[in-house]
């Protein structure tokens, strides 16, 4: 039997593995190779063929899972990272591994496409995940198209058991819809229109949201905004005034990874800070930078929770209200862009 022996801390040695040859139904596995041994029959062939595809498709699943178990040894951890290099792959990929198979549904696992395919679904509940790798696999999704159909799902439950929008609110937090009038797709697919991601609005339509209706006598508005939107006329000036706020500042989220514009490549978004009355931050101290680096998620136009807990940190009198939102927040108000749900008036509240 042929062990490989790595030394280890000075005298130790770690076993990694064992290297005798894998025999199954006449055929002995090595490596990449399936050698018959003798003449085997159809049935010992067949056999062998089925073993073969359910460990092509099944070994992310156990790299995962041994992975996993890895993490609850803490007596490894400094062995671990040489035993780990024996897979060929690199460390971020068992790591992705391990954590997909931690935070999916056991059922999710069993039906799941890929793992790809699962590792969409991690931040989903356990019966979205077990629905959604159900529809995968019965409807040939790709991962593009399943990462759509969760987006879609998103925004439709937003939206769906929504009363109108009631009441007055001192904290409004908005990221709307941008139509972008020049934005076409490229024959590659890799840009494209917003509209591919989200139902958009002009900026008519949105400045005629009644959102001044809501905003309390001292009230702030953080309102995103795109680069290639900033001086568009009309454009969100016009739309923090139509709301009833007056501009103060700004920050720039540095997005790390951007995306080709016509004169830059941009990585950046911009947060505008405006106020109705008085609203100063109730805990102005320490001052948070003006520019804020975060790495952008693979979602689209999706906006780093950090800015949200940013808000909450320095204004940590409610009520909060987010608009244009894709998934409910515990503490806020979320509300989507369905005009049908907007009442035109609101109670005053002070």
């Amino acid at each position: 039997m042929a062990t490989s022996n790595v030394p280890v801390n000075g005298n130790e040695e770690l076993e990694l593995f064992d290297q005798k040859p894998l025999k199954i139904n006449g055929f002995t596995l090595r490596g990449r190779k399936a050698i018959p041994e003798g003449k085997p029959s159809i049935t010992q062939w067949s056999a062998a063929l089925r073993f073969a595809g359910a460990s092509y498709e099944s070994s992310p699943y156990w790299i995962g899972h041994l992975m996993a178990y890895a993490e609850t040894r803490a007596e490894w951890a400094e062995k671990l990272d040489q035993a780990m290099s024996v897979t060929g792959l690199s460390r971020k990929t068992l790591l992705n591994l391990a954590s997909t198979v931690r935070n999916l549904d056991e059922n999710a696992l069993e039906i799941a496409p890929s793992l790809s395919h699962a590792a969409e679904v991690m931040s989903l509940e356990g019966p979205e995940q077990v629905e959604f790798m159900d529809k995968a696999r019965t409807e040939g999704w790709t991962i593009p198209e399943l990462r759509a159909e969760i987006r879609a799902s998103k925004r439709r439950r937003v939206l769906a058991g929504q009363a109108k929008l009631e009441g007055m609110f001192r904290i409004i937090y908005a990221d709307p819809p941008w139509a972008y009038g020049s934005s076409g797709a490229t024959k590659d697919g890799s840009l494209g229109k917003a509209e591919r991601h989200y139902e958009c609005m002009t900026m008519e339509q949105i400045a005629g949201l009644p959102v001044g209706a809501h905003a309390m006598p001292n009230s702030a508005l953080f309102l995103w905004v795109t680069a290639p939107m900033l001086f568009e006329n009309p454009g969100p000036r016009d739309i923090i005034e139509a709301w009833g706020f007056d501009y103060k500042a700004h920050f720039v989220w540095d997005k790390v990874l951007g995306m080709p514009g016509s004169y830059n490549h941009v990585t950046h978004e911009l947060l505008l800070v405006a106020t109705r009355g008085s609203c100063l931050p109730d805990i102005p101290l320490p001052q948070p930078k003006s520019v804020i680096t975060i790495r952008r998620s693979s979602e689209h136009s999706a906006k780093p929770r950090e800015f949200r807990q940013l808000i909450e940190k320095h204004w940590p009198v409610g009520p909060y209200l987010e608009l244009f939102g894709r998934e409910r927040v515990e503490g806020w108000t979320v509300f989507g862009d369905d005009a049908n749900l907007w009442g035109d008036e609101a109670t005053h509240v002070d």
